[in-house]
């Protein structure tokens, strides 16, 4: 391990790195900045960078090019052609590391030892795959806030570590990935990769201490499409069936919590939006396992940016 602070950069006459780091970018400023300005204070530092952009227009290009400053480490491709589990599956050929890290750009690491916490587990062979925790942004919506704090709990993580893995911030063995590569077409890439992968007892771990603040308020109609996108792999890989009653017990349940919530955090006017994004949630995960299991999709150009 180096304790230089441009070890994240290479040239062609370094020694290989233990870990290589994939980020991936479209459009992600002002976040992007920040997320680069944090990897050189990482206390891991023997790694390189490897940047993928689709198209970026908001200086995001800009700052991954100060920020590495090896050409042959950046790709990038047309925002048509960003389809995820390709675009992993083609940047993770293209590096020699041992350890992979996945990092988007608007995965902002926290403390100085994310990169240190997220590999450990790895490195010391207690497991083959890791995920970050994640945490809200200042701005996020009371409701996004609250589902990421509770979705990162280490009780919850605890509860769901048969089908929980993000490739937001994650670490894994390139050895892992050369058995089973990302899906590249469908919704959900690292949830069915993940899936697969537990199926093959590749061993999945949680790291608490490695903190990423990444959060996204959508809309509600790109919230919907989303979520329909993972109501489709949820009914393909786990076999859910869709079920309207079940799932508006579900949104219920969801609704009375989220009021309860609310209002012993002093924020009763953030009620009416979580009633709206809870039910556009459930709506959407419904109408995905319905398309499922009528054998309907998305088309391909659905998945790209």
């Amino acid at each position: 391990m180096t304790d230089t602070a441009t070890a994240h950069t290479s040239t062609d006459g370094d020694a290989l790195r233990t870990v290589a780091i994939i980020m991936r970018s479209k459009d992600e400023q002002p976040y992007a900045s920040e997320t680069l300005s944090r990897l050189p204070g990482q206390t891991f530092q023997d790694f390189t960078l490897y940047n993928v952009d689709s198209g970026s227009t908001d200086g995001t290009l800009e700052a991954i090019q100060a920020h590495n400053p090896v050409a042959e480490n950046i790709v990038q491709i047309a925002p048509g052609d960003y389809i995820p589990g390709r675009v992993l599956n083609d940047m993770i050929r293209r590096v020699s590391e041992p350890i992979i890290v996945l990092l988007n750009a608007d995965c902002i690491p926290t403390t100085e030892d994310w990169l240190e916490k997220l590999v450990r587990p790895v490195l010391a062979g207690e497991a083959d795959a890791v995920s970050s925790r994640q945490v809200a942004r200042p701005d996020a919506h009371f409701v996004v806030a609250y589902d990421l704090d509770r979705a990162y709990s280490v009780k919850q993580m605890a509860k769901g570590r048969h089908t929980f893995f993000s490739a937001a911030s994650c670490a894994f063995k390139r050895s892992v990935w050369e058995v089973e590569k990302f899906p590249e077409e469908g919704w959900g890439e690292d949830f069915v990769w993940a899936v697969r992968c537990r199926k093959q007892d590749v061993r999945f771990d949680f790291a608490p201490d490695s903190v990423v603040e990444h959060s996204h308020n959508y809309t509600l109609k790109t919230l919907y499409k989303r979520e329909r996108g993972h109501g489709i792999v949820y009914y393909q890989m786990l076999e859910e069936p869709p079920a309207l009653f079940y799932q508006s017990l579900q949104c219920l349940k969801h609704m009375v919590r989220d009021g309860l919530y609310a209002l012993k955090k002093g924020r009763p006017l953030t009620i009416p939006y979580n009633i709206a994004y809870r039910a556009t949630f459930h709506w959407a995960q419904y109408q995905g396992q319905r398309a499922g299991f009528l054998k309907q999709g998305f088309p391909q150009e659905f998945f790209r940016r």
